[in-house]
Formats: structure tokens, C-alpha cells, sequence
């Protein structure tokens, strides 16, 4: 969701940006010369760029990390099964690189990927961060959803991104995401927008066969939230409770996209999650 590349991005650190050939998702990797990966997966309207404020502090991390379908510099195509169609082209890039396992960080939408990828490729992940988590939202929250995700076949784009947003982001200092997100979210296709937009709603109901893999599998996983993440607090609130080994940090005076309102906070919480995750045994 942020222009330009890293802020103050460390001259030790390999970069390499590429695109598959066979599903075009356009992709940068971050190489500390480690053992360990992280990937990072955006959120609505995001890229590549939302995670510049994070790369320095995962030094210790090779990092890759992807523009979803219909965002950045990756293509769209008008197809069902979207969000599988992502977290199969995330394997695809993987693979192709030769990345065995990944540490999974998310962001809002992105988290709904990253449970997919999880449960599509549950030997491929490590851990899983997700947060701006936007699943097991309440009826009320739910039928709210279901209007917005009506209104954008009526209402014009030059209205509804910012209509959105508004919803989302609602306070004062939620501004500087706000105003990006309608920034970024404008170069998008409106198709993409809304199709992404549809799997936002559509996967609120596919949350128990998520949290299975992630129980089964006895994956470590972290929930990171704004305190006035409103739409989204209580339901990350009920899902860490279905997760008994699973931590939650809330926040303060944060929003939505608490990877950028309050990167500091967000980084340390992140790097320290991901130090105490025991290795994997062969």
C-alpha cells in the first residue's frame, strides 16, 4: 500500500524482484543469506511496498514477498476460485525458488490467503502471523459486509473505495492508512477489487475447516490487532480463544493496518513471535 521501495533498506541486503512465468504473480525476494523465510502476504490494495516498513527488521529472515492477483505488478484474471488460485500460485513461486517452508506473515485480506495457503500446504508452513484478521465477524458484521459487498456493483468507484475505507478506518489517526489504501486501491481493475472483495464474504464461512488444519497441525500462529480495529476486534478476540496455544497482541491507538500506523510496535511483536518458533524436526 506504500510507494517506493524500503525506507532506509540496509546495504547487506539482497534484492530481487521477478515474475513467474506461468501465472505472472510478480514477487521480491529479500536475501539475508539465512536459513529461515518469511513471506509476506498484503492485504486489499496493497503490494510488495506495504511491508517497507518491516524488511530491515527481518534481517535475520530471507524474504519473499508477493503481489496478489490483480495488485502491483501481478496480472488479473477474470476466474472463479480466486483465492485458491492465489494460494497455489504463492506454492508455485515457492517451489520455484526452492523454498521448502515459510513463516506465513498477513495482513487483512491477506490473511484469509495465508489460512488457505495453510490449509492447501500445511508441510510448507512454519507459523503463521495474522494480522487485521477479517474472519468470524458477528451477524451484525456480517450483514454490514453483505451491504458494502452489494454497493460496489452500484455505486462508482471514485466513491465507494473512499466509502470503504471510511467504514474501515474510520478515526483521525487512521488517516495516513486510509488515504493510501484509497491511493492503491484505485489503480486496481474494479473487477479485482470486487472479485477480491466477494472472497472476503464468501470465506467468513470456511473458518472451522481453517482453524482444523491449524489444530491438527499444531501450527504456532499469532493474531496482531489495532485496539480500534472496530469492525474486526471482537471476531479476532473469539478466534484466538478456538486456538488454545494461539497469542494475540492488541495495539493501542492503532487501526486496521497496524503494520503501518504502528510499524515499531508491530516489527518487535513480529520478530519476537518468530524468534520463539521452535525449528521444525526432519
Amino acid at each position: 500500500m506504500m510507494p517506493g521501495g524500503p525506507v532506509g533498506l540496509s546495504e547487506d541486503i539482497s534484492v530481487c524482484s521477478a515474475k513467474n512465468e506461468v501465472n505472472k504473480m510478480n514477487y521480491k525476494i529479500y536475501n539475508n543469506n539465512s536459513e529461515e523465510w518469511v513471506l509476506l502476504i498484503h492485504g486489499l490494495g496493497g503490494s510488495i511496498n506495504t511491508w517497507k516498513y518491516q524488511i530491515n527488521d527481518l534481517k535475520e529472515y530471507n524474504v519473499i514477498a508477493v503481489d496478489l492477483e490483480g495488485h502491483g505488478g501481478s496480472e488479473f484474471e477474470k476466474r472463479t476460485r480466486l483465492l485458491t488460485r492465489s494460494a497455489s500460485e504463492i506454492n508455485e513461486v515457492l517451489e520455484n525458488e526452492n523454498i521448502h517452508q515459510v513463516h506465513v506473515v498477513s495482513l487483512s485480506l491477506g490473511t484469509l490467503v495465508a489460512m488457505e495457503f495453510a490449509y492447501l500446504y500445511k508441510e510448507k508452513v512454519k507459523s503463521i502471523v495474522l494480522a487485521g484478521f477479517v474472519l468470524n465477524m458477528n451477524f451484525g458484521f456480517k450483514s454490514l459486509l453483505a451491504f458494502v459487498e452489494g454497493c460496489k456493483y452500484i455505486v462508482p468507484k471514485k466513491f465507494f473505495y473512499p466509502l470503504f475505507a471510511n467504514i474501515m478506518m474510520p478515526k483521525k489517526n487512521h488517516k495516513k492508512s486510509r488515504d493510501i489504501f484509497v491511493r492503491e486501491s484505485v489503480k486496481m481493475k474494479s473487477v479485482a477489487f470486487r472479485m477480491w472483495l466477494s472472497e472476503l464474504f464468501r470465506t467468513q464461512f470456511r473458518l472451522k475447516e481453517y482453524l482444523t488444519t491449524i489444530k491438527e497441525n499444531h501450527l504456532p500462529v499469532m493474531f496482531i490487532s489495532g485496539r480500534e480495529d472496530y469492525f474486526f476486534v471482537n471476531s479476532v478476540k473469539r478466534t484466538q480463544k478456538m486456538i488454545s496455544d494461539a497469542s494475540l497482541y492488541f495495539i493501542e491507538k492503532c487501526g486496521h493496518v497496524c503494520s503501518i500506523e504502528k510499524y515499531n510496535e508491530f516489527n518487535n511483536l513480529l520478530v519476537s513471535f518468530l524468534h520463539g518458533v521452535k525449528p521444525v524436526c526432519a
